[in-house]
């Protein structure tokens, strides 16, 4: 029962992900669906007949993975997603707290099935709107009436919104119409609810809690309590989770099967074995929507919940099957749940520890254990062990996922466990305490600050060591992940370990090295996702970071992104900042990256007119004595800039400048702060050509865009845009921010 229980999930799974990916093949199997079921039974028959049960469990399984997935997308998804394009006014509940931006709130709303056409078989569904923000932003359970337009998200900057979206419950997006002339909503009503409904009283816990968290703790250990505790990083430092993400703790963060586990056992530890399975059932009815309701915790949820019912009957209990009976309740709830990044790591890395934790510990360590008499000394040795045996099984099965989704693998996850893991259980204990006992918090906070600071130290040490992270956008790095999982395996398998293990270490070790060397002899050239605007780091290796231009859209915060890239690479400093224009688009961040972040030099354009902008960098570079020159010279004239073997300047154009990097694989000119009449009247003086250029994304004068690109005959035009893009301009093929997000160049050191 176990074996075909688990069987029939994981053919489930494949049967839904096959609609998932073809929906249009939907409508077919839902009008065929008799002649499916035939034809399932049929093969059920046969393979039984051939005494193959688990081949007709798989069979079943596809087909009602197939059929099931099917029905839910063209009974409960289909008809909502027909109102994209369509205006009209709605009334709709909030079911969230929203996410607060600048002017405008993102919001998860419940709206009445009334707007539909046709029969529908719930009485509302979820959509996510964006609504203009009030005096105060929206809480659970007020109600909205405004007229509004539906739309199915895009991808942008290389993610996909609309599959995130569906995979969290939310089948449709929606924006506020505003008017024309005044920019103000068309209409937009809001009434606020006298009482939190019961669906969002988990919520109003989560966020009391937190206050009590940030009122009784310093800001950067409440931070990251409250994330450990509750899930929410809203308050967490961000380069303390960048540091704890190097690390590979990012799991620590994001409330998951072990955080339940942590709970449970504490609940296990009060109190006797039976009474501790009783209450540990209301402890995951409560944790689990206070926690956000995220696949990782449901799916620990489920098989905690399976694991007590079985203690209580005397019924004995199997990890596996749990894992195949929560996964299988999950994509009945919401088969797009599959497409969620928390599910598929949470669900493949407890599939390898609960296969194979055990087993590689024992092949590692059995012989260790048994050579060791000291009962402490074993115990930690156990411990040491476990840790190492599960984080090398989840590695096994989710480095495809992390490849694929973040294009490193960290190695480091290890050893960062294996120092924090009894700290990390030890103050999630004491911060349980700290929540429900107030009295407590005061002899608590000393130590919850202490264990903490030991955290997030530990990670931040962990996360310099730059050659554990491995990259598979690099040959050496492909060659070092793939020894990982090859080793991993051959342990496992046991073919011949004491052979082919050591043989795979050292082709490891030479991979690590390799990779190591070649990323810190290599140059990163990276135009930054800021929307409206433009910012290009360069960085050398690990030695030295440059900057051209620190400009964002209003809503970006440039320099958060840039001290995320000088932590994740260890630069303490700027060696150079080049302004192309001192405006919003092109120095909106500059000031408060000058006031940050040590820069050596400053250079900005001649004949600036006065602005607030050039007022506060000039203010801020003046404050912190970075040398700041004017850059006078007309024409095309060199500049150094470290790791790159060719800068050049053009000047000659009133408060702007242009700047042509040039090296191995790269030839590229920056003109992002030139209008196309600057950019016409410069090509004129001073023709320029390129492989590929980044130009502003105004072409209101076509006659100007025919004769530039004649003039810069370039293979690609890059446009820094957060909104929109076109496949190509006049037959050049343009790429854009909006679409990939980051666009990298990755020149290798050659001895100049």
């Amino acid at each position: 029962m176990r074996r075909f229980l688990f069987t029939f999930t994981a053919a489930f799974s494949i049967g839904l992900l096959v609609l998932l990916f073809v929906p249009q093949t939907a409508e077919f199997f839902v009008l065929h669906a008799p002649t499916c079921i035939w034809f399932a039974v049929l093969g059920i028959l046969i393979v039984r007949h051939l005494q193959k049960p688990l081949l007709g469990c798989v069979i079943a399984g596809l087909c009602a993975g197939l059929l099931y997935t099917a029905g839910y997308q063209q009974v409960l998804v289909y008809p909502i997603r027909q109102l994209s394009g369509q205006t009209m006014q709605v009334t709709a509940k909030v079911r969230a707290y929203p996410d607060v931006y600048e002017n405008s709130q993102r919001v998860e709303v419940s709206i009445p099935k009334d707007v539909l056409k046709g029969f529908y078989p719930k009485a509302e569904f979820c959509a996510i709107g964006y609504v203009p923000l009030g005096e105060t932003p929206l809480k659970v359970g007020d109600t909205i009436e405004a007229l509004v337009s539906f739309y199915e998200p895009t991808e942008r900057q290389g993610f996909d919104r609309q599959r995130y979206q569906m995979a969290n419950g939310n089948w449709i997006s929606f924006s506020v119409l505003k008017d024309r002339k005044t920019k103000e909503p068309a209409h937009f009503v809001c009434t606020p609810a006298e009482t939190i409904p019961w669906y969002g009283l988990p919520q109003k816990w989560n966020r009391e809690l937190g206050a009590h968290i940030l009122q009784q703790l310093p800001e950067r250990e409440g931070g990251f309590l409250y994330s450990l505790l509750l899930g929410n990083r809203t308050y967490l430092d961000f380069i303390d989770a960048q540091n704890l993400q190097k690390a590979g703790l990012s799991h620590i963060i994001a409330v998951s099967g072990m955080h339940l586990m942590f709970l449970i056992g504490l609940i296990h530890l009060l109190f006797s074995r039976r009474i501790g399975v009783i209450l540990s059932f209301a402890a995951i009815a409560l944790f689990l929507p206070m926690a956000g309701g995220s696949p990782s915790i449901l799916r620990a949820g489920i098989m905690a919940a399976l694991s007590g019912a079985a203690f209580l009957l005397g019924r004995e209990t199997d990890g596996q099957t749990s894992l195949g009976a929560a996964l299988l309740v999950l994509l009945c709830i919401n088969p797009y749940s599959m497409f969620h990044l928390s599910l598929q790591l949470s669900f493949l890395s407890t599939f390898g520890i609960l296969r194979y934790a055990g087993r590689l510990e024992h092949k590692l360590f059995g012989g260790i254990y048994a050579k060791v008499s000291n009962r402490l000394l074993q115990k930690l040795l156990r411990v040491i062990g476990a840790s190492i045996g599960c984080s090398l099984c989840a590695m096994l099965f989710t480095t495809p996922i992390l490849v694929s989704a973040f294009g490193y693998v960290t190695l480091l996850s290890i050893p960062a466990n294996i120092i924090t893991l009894g700290i990390i259980s030890l103050t999630f204990s004491l911060g349980v305490f700290f929540c429900l006992i107030p009295f407590l918090a005061p002899y608590l906070t000393p130590l919850l600050c202490l264990l903490i600071d030991f955290i997030l130290n530990s990670a931040k040490l962990v996360g310099r060591w730059h050659w554990g992270i491995l990259y598979w956008e690099e040959v050496s790095g492909k060659i070092a992940i793939l020894m990982v999982l090859l080793i991993i395996f051959l342990l496992l398998a046991h073919w011949k370990p004491w052979i082919t293990v050591p043989i795979c270490c050292c082709v490891l070790a030479g991979a690590v090295v390799s990779a190591h060397i070649q990323h810190r002899n290599t140059t990163r050239v990276t135009l930054h996702d800021v929307g409206e605007g433009q910012m290009i780091s360069i960085a050398k290796g690990y030695d030295t970071l440059s900057l051209i231009d620190c400009g964002s859209a209003a809503n970006q915060d440039g320099l958060r992104l840039i001290q995320e890239t000088m932590n994740w690479y260890g630069f303490s400093e700027i060696d150079t900042m080049l302004l192309t224009s001192v405006d919003k688009a092109h120095a909106r961040n500059a000031s408060a990256v000058l006031g940050s972040v040590p820069v050596q030099r400053l250079i900005i354009p001649d004949k600036l007119k006065e602005n607030e902008t050039l007022e506060n960098v000039r203010n801020a570079a003046h404050k912190q004595n970075v040398p700041m020159s004017v850059w006078t010279e007309t024409g095309i004239a060199p500049v150094q800039i470290e790791g790159i073997l060719s800068t050049e300047i053009v000047g000659g154009v009133d408060r702007k400048l242009g700047v042509h990097l040039q090296d191995t694989g790269l030839d590229l000119w920056i003109l992002h702060s030139m209008t196309q009449t600057m950019l016409a009247k410069l090509l004129r003086e001073t023709p320029l050509t390129a492989s590929e250029v980044i130009l502003a994304n105004e072409f209101e004068k076509q006659a100007l865009l025919e004769e530039t690109l004649d003039i810069l005959h370039p293979q690609k035009i890059i446009l820094s845009s957060g909104y929109a893009s076109v496949p190509e301009l006049l037959g050049v093929p343009v790429q854009s921010t909006a679409e990939a997000g980051d666009l990298v160049w990755r020149i290798p050191h050659t001895r100049r």
